[in-house]
């Protein structure tokens, strides 16, 4: 994996991928046998290699990169299927299996949660929105002024946000990333979610749930309203 990693960050060198790096990254990819798992470590790692690199000038040429290094590691993952993690809490390993899931993130983030209060997945998607990635929030209103709620400041961060304002709760509690990935299970993105709470957070690879939670944010999105209508 190091030797890996070493190839990927030299390949950075002049903000380009070109095809003979291509091949020899793809190569250690197939000979590691990169699983799910490994394949969102990889990606953090490369998410770190980035913003350590990017600046006001080289900014295009950087998010090029890591959607070429990225498109690599797709081509030369595991062929095993329906990859599923699952987590526990309290503890922090739930959030840190979000936490890498939007890091890894190279395209699009879709929320749907009744609420968001974790300072630190909050700041992570507004880096991610910064990045270019195109992220998409669903919530319900009655949590949203709550004390510690932060999507007062991810929507002032210029993320789309859209709201319940319904009698009823918008309760669910999943995301989807890019094309491939979700991220459901009972936990809140809270701290108390981490701190106290028995919670799960299941991550899976599966098409045909990342489908069926596809379709019922975009239904959802269709219906609601944004932030600033409420």
């Amino acid at each position: 994996m190091n030797e890996l990693l070493t190839a990927i960050r030299e390949s950075l060198d002049d903000n380009f991928l070109v095809k003979s790096e291509k091949r020899g990254i793809k190569s250690q990819v197939l000979e590691l046998g990169i699983d799910k798992r490994k394949g969102d470590l990889l990606r953090s790692e490369i998410f770190k290699m980035a913003q350590e690199k990017i600046n006001a000038e080289n900014y295009s040429e950087v998010l090029a990169w890591v959607e070429e290094v990225n498109k690599v590691l797709l081509s030369g993952k595991s062929s095993d299927s329906n990859n599923e993690r699952i987590y526990f809490s309290p503890g922090e390993t739930c959030l840190n299996g979000i936490l890498t899931q939007i890091k890894s993130a190279s395209q699009v983030i879709k929320i749907c949660l009744f609420t968001i209060s974790d300072n630190r997945i909050a700041q992570a998607l507004i880096s991610k929105h910064q990045q270019g990635v195109s992220v998409k929030i669903i919530t319900d209103n009655d949590k949203i002024y709550d004390k510690g709620s932060d999507i007062t400041e991810l929507f002032e961060a210029g993320i789309p946000v859209k709201v319940d304002v319904t009698d009823n709760h918008m309760h669910h509690k999943f995301a989807m990333f890019d094309k491939d990935t979700t991220i459901t299970g009972s936990y809140n993105w809270t701290r108390s979610a981490e701190r106290y709470n028995h919670e799960n957070v299941v991550i899976t690879d599966s098409k045909t749930i990342f489908q069926a939670f596809d379709k019922e944010f975009n239904d959802l999105w269709d219906e609601l309203i944004f932030y600033d209508e409420i």
